[in-house]
């Protein structure tokens, strides 16, 4: 948006704010790690809670948003161009458009960037492996009748070997032939998944890049 930045006076701005969604969310918490037994061990970790609570307030992130920067921008982006669409007061000054044609290509544009950015992510993208059931049971499967780490399909001479080089020999599901099938479908799958959100990625990038200066209100 530059100078000639224009301001809606329409219904148009009063209707989108009727608009709500459950975004995702990107708590400064820890949604992982031990549970703590000694209250020493929980005292520790509020002290680092209340640290990125302190570096979210004074930088807008913290040390823990680092740790997976492109999971960040996917789900704090989104959500931010969401505000935007739904908040926004106007539109580029590039448009040539009457006003309510701008103030929807705008929306428009917002929304499918948008879109793009939470296909790209994993945890909200609406393709799902549809071999994932499956695959599960068969994991489940496969650790009941082998082990977690196929212990079961240990031959002695592996075995000899752990003793006496020190190292655990693991086996999957890749080593039997009855999982053989679901694995490459699921594995199939997975590689085509990872490519449409590499796509989605990609493109919502382009749209990004382009109207980057325009990302204000």
């Amino acid at each position: 948006m530059e100078s000639e930045h224009k301001f809606m006076l329409n219904d148009i701005l009063r209707k989108k704010r009727k608009s709500k969604m459950r975004k995702p969310e990107y708590p400064v918490f820890l949604t992982y790690g031990p549970i703590h037994v000694f209250p020493l061990g929980w005292i520790k970790r509020w002290k680092e809670d209340i640290i990125c609570i302190c570096q979210r307030l004074r930088y807008g992130y913290c040390y823990r948003d680092a740790w997976a920067i492109d999971q960040w921008f996917l789900v704090i982006i989104p959500n931010m161009l969401n505000d935007l669409r739904i908040n926004g007061h106007g539109y580029p000054g590039s448009f040539t458009g009457t006003e309510e044609e701008n103030v929807r290509k705008w929306n428009r544009i917002l929304e499918h960037m948008e879109f793009l950015f939470r296909e790209a992510n994993e945890e909200t993208c609406h393709r799902k492996n549809p071999y994932e059931e499956a695959h599960d049971q068969a994991r489940e499967a496969f650790t009941r009748k082998y082990g977690m780490f196929g212990e079961k399909l240990k031959t002695e001479e592996e075995k000899e070997q752990e003793k006496d080089k020190g190292y655990y020999c693991v086996h999957t599901m890749s080593d039997v032939p009855e999982y053989k099938e679901i694995l490459d479908q699921w594995f199939a799958a997975e590689k085509e998944l990872a490519a449409y959100r590499d796509r989605c990625m990609k493109e919502g990038m382009k749209l990004f890049t382009r109207y980057l200066w325009d990302l204000w209100d």
